[in-house]
Order: structure tokens, then sequence, then C-alpha cells
């Protein structure tokens, strides 16, 4: 139950403050490489306490933010057998309520999103997100 718990809040970690912070300092990439998202973790404090991160430790980082042939390197480099998708999926189910097909342009919108709201993804139940614009009918008026 709480590893569920503590699993969603990293994810949510990963999503909120990584975008930005590759963005501005290995500009805008569809993939970044794990030394990339090491320094990225690093500079955010999202990562372990020693000098090497634990690969185990953000899965989902790498997940998130290097293609599949380089996470599956770092894994295999490890002796460690992730499976990508379905570490991608999870990200989706937590971060976008299931919508398949995220990009690094998906999270960093949401990134940004969530520096002025409340935003913990979009549809999640606690997110207050309810897939409506909200406004009326964009009448054009009439005589």
């Amino acid at each position: 139950m709480f590893q569920n718990f503590f699993k969603k809040r990293k994810i949510k970690k990963y999503a909120k403050k990584l975008p930005q912070d590759l963005k501005e300092n290995y500009f805008y990439q569809k993939y970044y490489s794990k030394e990339q998202v090491d320094a990225s973790l690093k500079r955010r404090r999202l990562g372990g306490r020693g000098a090497v991160f634990a690969v185990t430790d953000n899965c989902y980082a790498y997940a998130m933010y290097c293609s599949p042939e380089e996470f599956n390197e770092i894994h295999e480099g490890n002796g460690e057998a992730c499976d990508y998708e379905a570490m991608r999926s999870e990200i989706s189910d937590t971060m976008f309520n299931g919508a398949s097909n995220f990009s690094f342009s998906t999270l960093l919108i949401a990134s940004v999103i969530s520096e002025y709201s409340s935003f913990d993804g979009l549809g999640g139940s606690d997110s207050g997100y309810s897939g409506s614009d909200g406004g009326g009918d964009g009448g054009g008026g009439g005589d």
C-alpha cells in the first residue's frame, strides 16, 4: 500500500522538477542521456545521497527521459531487467490518467502548469482536472 504511494510520489517529483532543469541545461531534446538525467537529479536533490546514484532508485526518471535503447543499456549494464514500456505505462497512469505516448514535451508542459497551480497530473482524482475547458459555448452574440 505505502509502496505504491511512494512510487507515485517519486514519479510526480520527477515529472515536476526535472523537465525544466533538463531543458535549461541541455536544451530541448526528445531524449536525454543517463549522465544528463543523473546530473539533473543531483542538481534538484532528487537522487541518492552518495556521489553515485543507484540505478534502481532512478528507474522512473530514466524511463521518463532516456530513450528505450539507453534505458535497456543502463539496466543490462547493471545486471537488472526492467521493462521500459511497463514503467512508462505506470508513469502515464500516474501523470496523465493513462493517456499513452507521453513525451518530453508533455512532461515539460505539465511541469510548467504545476509551477502555477496545484496540478498533479492530468485527469487524476486529486488533480482537479475534469477534462472540460470550463468555458461557455463561445456564442456569437446575436441580434
